[in-house]
């Protein structure tokens, strides 16, 4: 790597999320091009090169004697790690990969933000001395993201997967499948590809026009594996998500005789909201819901599977005889029972296949399901009630994680769907609050959505997630004693330097918005803007 004079560091203080314990220590190393890695663990300096190398242009050869040293110690947690720098060496400690890819995420942010672009730029490169001893509070830290609503190349998923990875989450919830588009190929329903994952055009909410664009697309069963493993080389988890039984329009378009109107015809929705057609929850209707979901476990290994569950109006089951006699015959109370009925189904199915059951937190409108993991979106009492009566949860309710709303109260703010969740207020969320400390356990962590009624693009996803996963990540992975709010915004900017390195289009902290500078935005927020909306 060609050297030039000026050295550049990155504070040990700037790490993000914050770690348990940073200690400053005598000494400074200088990455040179002869760096090595001396590790005895097969597999292990491959986690480190796929991380350091691009940016830092090293080679990183393997050496009985490298100045980078990787160490296992089984007495660490599975996810954490010891960064240790000194005038020597650089030793990074941990019981598993997935512990070294916590580590390499660290050490890339001791480094200069240059270091973090996927091509080296010939800057020297030193690491001032330091111990930090880490290891994450929850053990899931998840983001969600719909690709129903709008479609994402695949190339921006695997840099989603970078960015996600560098803030230390380990869970990428992909949402697959919406009324405006189904995006899980088939080989055994094809007529998804064809018919479903297209949709005619867009039209938002508070216009009278649509924008006459057709807008889709859809991944294939190789595109979504190659997703998966790309993504747990860098220790995270892709969960995926199919939703039955609402939200189904655009599978309808496909299959009309899975609705309980097939006569009157459907397409994929080209507005947004809660439509009230759902599946007709017949036989044949369950037999392609588990085709589906054989197929969809051929490409994920996920332990969760998610399978939705939130907003599905019993209006037509209700309005139907056929649905009357349906839960009749399955010894059901009424019809309003065939969505509970199917959850169960579901996840007995799973469970035979050694997978987990995830659903939003209106699994639990009916009782308790026992075995399936509750995400709490709705409200935190939800995730409350869920953990008091044994199940694990996923706290993530609108208050706090959905980061489609509103970022400030800027009029000029782009448009988005409604409520208001700025930095300070998902910093300030705590995830234990109002549960008993003998249920603490109960809560498996937390997650941040992104849904993508009016994120058409990346830029756009970019926007509404940074910063606000930054302070998202740090509640997730950091304990809450000995951090603060302000301490965390002492921190930011250096990040927010890293992050504008890589392309990250975030929202500035303060100052005009881009497209108050001269740059083309979204649509503007309306004069009048209702509360959440989801």
């Amino acid at each position: 790597m060609k050297q030039v004079t000026s050295p550049t560091t990155s504070s040990p203080r700037s790490v993000l999320p914050v770690p348990v314990r940073t200690e400053p220590q005598v000494g400074r190393f200088t990455l040179t091009h002869d760096l090595a890695i001396a590790t005895d663990q097969p597999g292990w300096a491959a986690v480190v090169r796929r991380l350091l190398s691009p940016g830092t242009g090293l080679e990183l050869p393997a050496a009985a004697h490298g100045a980078l040293r990787l160490v296992r110690d089984d007495s660490l947690a599975d996810e954490a790690y010891v960064v240790e720098v000194d005038n020597d060496q650089i030793t990074l400690t941990a019981a598993s990969p997935r512990g070294l890819n916590w580590a390499t995420q660290t050490l890339r942010q001791l480094l200069p933000p240059s270091a973090l672009r996927p091509a080296p730029t010939g800057e020297a490169l030193h690491l001032d001395g330091v111990k930090i001893v880490d290891e994450p509070r929850f053990g899931w830290r998840g983001v969600h993201l719909d690709v129903g609503r709008h479609f994402m190349p695949l190339t921006d998923l695997f840099r989603f997967v970078d960015l996600i990875a560098l803030h230390k989450y380990n869970v990428f919830h992909l949402h697959l499948t919406e009324d405006q588009g189904w995006r899980f190929a088939s080989r055994k329903y094809p007529k998804l590809q064809e018919r479903a994952s297209w949709r005619a055009e867009t039209q938002r909410h508070h216009q009278d026009f649509a924008d006459g664009t057709p807008h889709g697309g859809f991944y294939t069963h190789d595109q979504l594996r190659a997703l998966v493993r790309y993504a747990a080389d860098r220790g995270i988890t892709v969960m995926p998500e199919l939703e039955f039984p609402g939200h189904v329009l655009a599978l309808l378009a496909a299959y009309p005789e899975l609705g309980n109107h097939p006569e009157t015809g459907y397409a994929p929705a080209t507005t947004f909201g809660v439509f009230p057609e759902v599946l007709n929850m017949t036989d044949d209707a369950m037999t392609v819901i588990f085709d589906l979901y054989t197929e969809l476990l051929e490409v994920f290994d996920s332990p969760y599977v998610h399978v939705g569950g939130d907003e599905c109006p019993r209006d037509e089951w209700i309005a139907s005889p056929a649905a009357r006699e349906l839960a009749e015959r399955r010894g059901l109370p009424g019809p309003e029972y065939l969505q509970r009925w199917l959850t169960e189904q579901l996840r007995d199915w799973l469970a035979a296949r050694d997978r987990r059951l995830v659903g939003w937190d209106e699994i639990n409108d009916e009782g308790p399901l026992e075995g399936a993991v509750a995400m709490a979106w709705r409200d935190a009492s939800y995730g409350i009630a869920a953990a008091k009566a044994g199940l694990d949860v996923i706290m993530c309710p609108v208050t706090h994680t959905y980061f489609d709303y509103y970022q400030s109260d800027d009029p000029t703010e782009a448009y988005a769907i409604g409520g208001h969740l700025p930095l300070e207020q998902v910093y300030a969320f705590e995830p234990l609050t109002g549960l008993p400390a003998e249920v603490h356990d109960k809560v498996l962590g937390t997650q941040c959505q992104l849904w993508r009624e009016y994120m058409p693009d990346t830029r756009r996803v970019d926007y509404m997630l940074f910063p606000r996963a930054c302070a998202h990540a740090e509640v997730a992975w950091s304990s809450p004693e000995g951090r603060s709010y302000e301490e965390f915004l002492g921190r930011l900017p250096t990040h927010l330097d890293r992050l504008s390195t890589i392309g990250v289009e975030y929202r500035p902290l303060a100052g005009p918005l881009p497209w108050q500078q001269g740059g083309t935005g979204p649509l503007r927020r309306p004069v009048e803007h209702g509360g959440p909306s989801v």
